[in-house]
């Protein structure tokens, strides 16, 4: 479900617009206004869906969700002006917030109450890698050669009979008296008790905008790398720079793989400050490389990170607050770094037509990624396997 999510949605916007820009009327400022309100779409479309988890469930929300996102793909091929993408847009980043990683995440969660969820959330959240590295090359390549109109048809066709009947034939949630004392029974996330809507007004403390900001400037530093990386190699006569991208690309799998086996051993807030250091590490290196091995490096060490920082989020809400306030406060945590996500471009954009070319905006971001790392050591303590 994570990979049609994100192989779906997020990775391919630049393909559709393209597209856009080549065969409509359609602007490549328009275009690039179009990604931003899907992105911003995706998180806000989050709220209400962490809302509805306890009292309508996981899958009603999930099928309604993939069916709106199947008609949106299927009219990726009608869109002939500027208002139409962003209307468009803008349906399907609401729509794909009810198949995200929220929903994915509390599945996840409800089927190992009582467990250790930092390996499961690894391997569910694994999807969103994975979508973007096998259906990009595919969709891309059908555009050019079939157009957006059938491959946005058949977009929408795979998508319906891939997820929907999964999402109704894997085994139902396991009653949590199972293997839970009753005490505990109100945790499965398909189960509405009275005290989640006292507890979702307790108040947060410091820790929670203190990981917004952090994790936000994080995937913010991300964004700009991947999004940049072949350009300012470009613009400084590298040649194959494509080989730093592929690098990045192979080292955000290999990072996940370490990131899986770390977790249950390392607490969290160890492992958020490692990434941020790598961070800070790579993009210092990608803003001064002028040669294809030092910004391959670079890109090794961002490719480390990538993905990572995705699971470490949950974890430290889940760890902080408990199941009982996950969906919700996860939902709210996901928001505010999808506006660091859709801001990224643009702040690198301009920072670089400041500057006229690129060391100075990627030091800014590798600046950033430090500062989190500071809001990090503010953070209490908690182990990643939380129960």
């Amino acid at each position: 479900m994570l990979s049609l999510n994100a192989g779906f949605g997020f990775y391919v916007l630049g393909a559709f617009n393209r597209n856009y820009i080549n065969t409509t009327g359609i602007s490549l400022t328009a275009a690039s206004a179009g990604a931003t309100i899907f992105l911003l779409c995706s998180g806000i479309g989050g709220l209400p869906v962490a809302r509805w988890i306890p009292t309508i469930g996981i899958r009603k929300i999930i099928t309604v969700s993939v069916l709106i996102s199947a008609v949106c793909l299927a009219l990726l091929g009608s869109v002939t002006q500027a208002w139409q993408l962003w209307f468009l847009y803008l349906i399907y980043g609401l729509a794909s917030a009810g198949f995200s990683l929220i929903p994915g995440s509390t599945m996840v969660l409800d089927k190992f109450v009582g467990h250790a969820p930092a390996q499961p959330l690894a391997v569910a959240a694994a999807g969103l890698s994975v979508g973007g590295a096998i259906f990009t090359p595919i969709i891309t390549a059908n555009i050019e050669s079939h157009g957006l109109q059938i491959t946005g048809i058949s977009m929408a066709i795979v998508l319906l009979i891939v997820i929907i009947p999964v999402i109704y034939l894997a085994k139902p949630t396991v009653p949590v008296d199972e293997y839970q004392p009753v005490e505990k029974q109100p945790l499965a996330t398909e189960h509405h008790e009275p005290q989640t809507e006292l507890a979702n007004h307790r108040p947060l403390g410091r820790a929670f905008p203190t990981i917004c900001i952090a994790f936000g400037l994080l995937i913010l530093s991300q964004v700009a790398a991947i999004a940049h990386l072949l350009t300012l190699g470009q613009e400084r006569g590298v040649g194959n720079i494509a080989l730093a991208v592929s690098a990045m690309a192979a080292m955000a799998v290999f990072g996940r793989v370490i990131g899986f086996f770390l977790l249950p051993h390392v607490p969290i807030k160890y492992l958020s400050l490692a990434m941020s250091a790598l961070q800070v590490a790579a993009l210092i290196l990608i803003a001064t490389g002028h040669d294809l091995p030092q910004l391959v490096i670079g890109a090794m060490l961002m490719g480390m990170t990538i993905g990572n920082n995705q699971v470490l989020i949950p974890l430290w809400v889940l760890g902080l607050y408990g199941i009982d306030r996950y969906a919700h406060l996860f939902a709210r945590a996901n928001l505010y770094v999808t506006l660091g996500v859709s801001l990224s471009p643009f702040y690198i954009g301009f920072t670089h037509q400041l500057a006229g070319e690129y060391t100075i905006p990627f030091l800014l971001v590798a600046g950033g990624s430090l500062v989190a790392g500071l809001f990090i050591t503010t953070l209490p303590d908690v182990r990643s396997e939380t129960s």
